[in-house]
């Protein structure tokens, strides 16, 4: 009879557990760049609680065990995930390329003219023929414009990192230098270079850059050669 008393309060305890909802916490990225992803939502579509990464990809959202956890983001294949621990979590999103192209396409189509109806709402100044150009302040503060705005600004922020993502994503790196996971990552991270280096570089000034950056990666202190730990909430 002790045996199983003690069995039942096993079961009727770890039931307790499992039903306590906590902070989980996380980082999103880019899985290509490895960068973190900001300005991702995740809802949580168990207990409907949503949240956004910051600058730094790191979100936190009340969660428990088997609930369903969604990341979204425009440009992203959108990632749904099931909670079988409440441990910090690492996802990497792919770009979803039917929706977001930062190149030419079929159609000889720019990104402006892909997404012309957004640009026109984030813009109350329009050109009208024979009229020229023409305000719309009310247009300005609505909060589909705002949301518009956001988008733009988004949409362009997203042409500028993929063209650097083209040249400098984890095949290239990893062609070039005797580098493996996770410290392939990190050297991502911390060595991305800037868009105005990226459009001038030879492949040559490429290979210098990458080389030279891993011999600088080398000398840091082993904890310094890997993403930033999440801790627990």
């Amino acid at each position: 009879m002790g045996l199983k008393r003690a069995f039942f309060l096993l079961v009727i305890l770890i039931s307790l557990v499992a039903d306590v909802h906590a902070q989980i916490n996380g980082i999103v990225f880019d899985q290509a760049s490895r960068k973190p992803i900001a300005h991702v939502e995740i809802i949580n579509l168990t207990n409907q609680e949503k949240t956004v990464s910051n600058d730094y990809g790191e979100f936190t959202i009340i969660a428990k065990m088997n609930h369903l956890l969604v990341f979204r983001r425009p440009g992203y294949r959108s990632d749904t995930l099931m909670l079988v621990d409440l441990k910090p979590l690492r996802r990497y999103m792919a770009v979803d390329k039917n929706i977001l192209s930062t190149v030419v396409i079929s159609g000889q189509q720019t990104l402006r003219e892909q997404y012309a109806h957004v640009f026109n709402k984030a813009n109350p100044i329009l050109l009208k023929q024979g009229r020229g150009l023409l305000f719309y302040p009310s247009n300005y503060f609505t909060k589909e414009s705002k949301h518009a705005r956001q988008f733009v600004k988004m949409l362009k922020r997203e042409e500028k990192e993929k063209i650097i993502d083209r040249r400098f994503n984890l095949k290239t790196v990893a062609s070039l230098l005797p580098i493996k996971q996770p410290e392939l990552d990190a050297f991502l991270v911390l060595y991305r270079p800037t868009l105005q280096f990226i459009e001038r570089a030879k492949a040559e000034d490429f290979k210098n850059y990458v080389l030279h950056c891993y011999q600088k990666f080398k000398l840091l202190p082993s904890e310094k050669r890997g993403l930033p730990s999440l801790k627990a909430g």
